[in-house]
């Protein structure tokens, strides 16, 4: 029998160690799989809970089972019931709540984004901008992130609380391409380099899709930290991965509200229409007026007599309805106070006093999303960055990630008065820049207004054939070349 050399032994031991890799990497997928049929497995059980729940008697507190013997307020507790329910009813497959849940969501992530992002030079950088500048913006006109591709992606995180984008090459056009990674559809997993939770160094998931010719494809991913960018919008900071949004936190009460005003409408449907009654003295008298009546081919609006009858016209009375339209009042105000979003964007504006009530609220949703506002400028100069790093990897380039921000303006009505009240002033006193007095006005990229300013100067003929200076200022023609600039020109 030969004995192996050394040279086979180290062959034998990294093919041993190849096959540990293999089966160390099959045993994780495994176990993988069956966590994920664990939780759906749980998800399952508390749906069929909240059902028995829900069939409580509410006035005896008893149920018909012997598993359930009281009743709860909230109807979904895990993150992935939440995300699934707050989903069908955004894409209208709910029984309850479709409409108002759609309107939450789509009121918020306009104010969240706005007119989308644009791109800066990062404040105090002292180097020249303009490739990485330039690189930037053609990176966002190819991955439409100046058109719809931002309202989506506010849209994925208000139904979602998170957000995951994943970055890659495209050799054959030379740019990095964003792709947005739903959670509902891909249900991956964040790693973070704890105890540091706000550094995200791994997305995974393992699993299959169907295609629509009913052909199973593998869709298991597995990013490095410099091939996505991910944010949360809710949930702590210590549970990456379990994000509830702002809007799935009154899921019930958006049900509620929709099936009170459905019951207020069954209720204007039995008792709407008032009954004709006419009251007489005994059994004859009524059969009398009765056979007049039906002889006549009597309709309501006719001129009816009667002989010893009173007539009356009889509706619904009572006082139930007013619970309806108080817990309506009241759902409506819990939603606007959870969520941000104005009552009058809700369909009730008669809960406001006046307009400056409806002003003050529309100031009150601008903060209620200014905390995701900042999320998002930090997740788009993440992308930004990770973006110029891989184009100088995979393309051999050598623009600085450093040299731009994001911005994401938001201009209320409070913002203008403030421009015209303040900052209008400070520039017209030579104690602002115009980059900088522009930079409070949304839907402008600040330095191709500057550029095209100074074009609108140059064809000035000059000074003494105009009413201003030409220096920018509003003394004159300097003023109206602003207010020209100040268009969007696109």
């Amino acid at each position: 029998m030969l004995t192996p050399t050394l040279y086979g032994k180290s062959v034998q031991i990294q093919a041993l160690q190849e096959r540990l890799e293999v089966e160390k990497a099959q045993h994780e997928a495994d176990v993988k799989a069956l966590e994920n049929r664990y939780r759906k497995l749980e998800e399952t059980a508390l749906t069929l809970r909240t059902s028995l729940q829900a069939a409580t008697d509410i006035v005896t507190n008893t149920s018909d089972t012997t598993d359930n013997t009281h009743y709860v307020g909230a109807k979904y507790k895990m993150y992935s019931t939440q995300v699934t329910a707050l989903r069908n009813k955004y894409m209208g497959k709910s029984d309850w709540g479709n409409i108002i849940a759609k309107n939450i969501v789509d009121v918020r992530a306009a104010f969240l984004i706005g007119r989308g992002v644009q791109v800066v030079t990062r404040d105090g950088y002292e180097g020249k901008s303009k490739r990485e500048m330039k690189f930037v913006r053609d990176f966002i006109q190819y991955n439409n992130l100046d058109e719809e591709v931002p309202q989506d992606w506010a849209v994925g995180s208000e139904l979602e609380g998170k957000v995951l984008v994943r970055l890659e090459p495209d050799r054959e056009r030379e740019m990095i391409r964003v792709v947005y990674v739903p959670w509902g559809k891909y249900n991956y997993t964040i790693t973070a380099d704890e105890p540091n939770f706000y550094r995200y160094i791994k997305a995974t998931y393992t699993g299959t899709d169907t295609r629509d010719d009913n052909v199973t494809v593998d869709v298991s991913f597995d990013l490095s930290e410099d091939e996505f960018v991910y944010r949360r919008f809710g949930g702590v900071v210590d549970d990456i991965n379990n994000t509830p949004s702002k809007t799935a936190m009154v899921l019930r009460v958006i049900e509620d509200l929709d099936m009170e005003l459905w019951d207020w409408r069954k209720i204007n449907h039995l008792f709407s229409a008032p009954t004709p009654v006419v009251e007489t003295e005994d059994v004859e008298a009524a059969k009398k007026v009765e056979r007049e009546i039906e002889g006549k081919n009597w309709r309501l609006g006719k001129l009816l007599i009667l002989a010893n009858g009173k007539f009356d016209l009889v509706c619904y009375k009572g006082e139930g309805f007013t619970t309806l339209e108080k817990a309506i009042k009241a759902d409506v105000q819990t939603i606007a106070g959870a969520t941000g979003v104005p009552v009058h964007f809700l369909g009730h504006p008669e809960l406001l006093s006046n307009r400056a009530t409806a002003e003050n609220l529309l100031e009150n949703i601008e903060l209620a999303t200014s905390r995701e506002r900042k999320i998002w400028i930090g997740l788009y100069e993440e992308l930004f960055q990770k973006a110029i790093r891989m184009y100088n990897k995979y393309f051999r380039q050598n623009l600085d990630p450093m040299a731009v921000d994001a911005r994401i303006p938001f201009t209320s009505s409070s913002n203008l008065k403030l421009v015209e009240k303040v900052y209008l002033p400070m520039y017209q006193a030579g104690a602002m820049s115009l980059q900088t007095l522009l930079s409070y006005i949304s839907e402008l990229d600040v330095e191709k207004e500057i550029e095209r300013i100074k074009e609108d100067k140059d064809e000035i003929p000059t000074p003494g054939n105009s009413p201003g200076d030409g220096r920018g200022r509003n003394s004159g023609n300097g003023g109206q070349a602003v207010a020209g600039a100040g268009q969007v020109r696109r």
